[in-house]
């Protein structure tokens, strides 16, 4: 138990040194996962001109609704709303808000506001309209650097529009894919992590025993609250050094 007590501050330190390299290397692999290379954009516009070709007459067209639902199953593609010309969402795939809800709600928060401080007629309807549908796709916020989006004017045979398309996309084709790389980094970064996180409660464990506290109290302690746990063993337990009955 000696030699086991000995070694676990080095595993620690091994398992913790594991944990910031993989987050480390992840950061830079994210870095380069994030960069916008047009290829997604690409694959989306191609599966925008074959599956919404047009022109539509009505926005409860099933063959539109068809084509949406087909669209949503598209690479790369990550949300799919349609939005009619009042601002309302009819059809809703992910992101934020739901069906029924309105674009200007939901931009409320950041387009709006952007484009109320803009001189007069600075954009016009539609140009506003189409920002508005971007900033509620956007207003989840979270996700935003590792989507792009794309507003599609859907038209009639006058080349009127009568509603917009609305899409999220992957930035990056190793966004949709991570790759092994990525999965190498995870389990890098959990093993380490595991590593470090039992050690310290397995030498508190072994170091309670020694001194005669109570090994599973102090264990389980420190393994729920880690650092802050062993800062409080180390200050609480006894100076007394370890009989030589209790050590092994």
């Amino acid at each position: 138990m000696y030699l086991i007590k000995k070694w676990l501050p080095f595993i620690a330190l091994i398992g913790i040194s594991t944990l910031i390299l993989t987050l480390a290397l992840a950061f830079t692999q994210r870095s380069t996962t994030l960069v916008d290379d047009g290829v997604t954009r690409q694959s989306v516009e191609a599966s925008l001109q074959r599956l919404l070709p047009g022109p539509y007459t009505s926005l409860q067209d099933p063959g539109l609704l068809s084509a949406l639902g087909e669209l949503d199953k598209e690479p790369y593609v990550a949300a799919v709303w349609l939005v009619d010309p009042a601002g309302v969402i009819l059809f809703h795939t992910s992101g934020p808000g739901k069906v029924g809800d309105t674009i200007q709600t939901l931009a409320a928060g950041d387009m709006a506001p952007s484009l109320a401080a803009l001189p007069v007629q600075a954009l016009s309807q539609e140009q506003e309209f189409q920002l508005l549908a971007v900033g509620a796709i956007r207003s989840e916020g979270e996700h935003n650097d590792v989507f792009r989006q794309r507003v599609y004017p859907l038209t009639n045979a006058q080349e009127q529009t009568i509603g917009l398309v609305v899409l999220d996309y992957d930035i990056s084709p190793q966004v949709a894919s991570p790759g092994a790389a990525w999965i190498i980094l995870l389990l890098g970064a959990l093993i380490g992590l595991a590593v470090y996180w039992l050690s310290l409660p397995l030498w508190v464990a072994l170091d309670a025993r020694e001194r005669g506290e109570s090994p599973a109290l102090w264990g389980l302690f420190v393994l729920a609250t880690n650092l802050i746990g062993l800062l409080a063993y180390l200050l609480s337990v006894s100076r007394k050094p370890p009989s030589p009955s209790q050590g092994g």
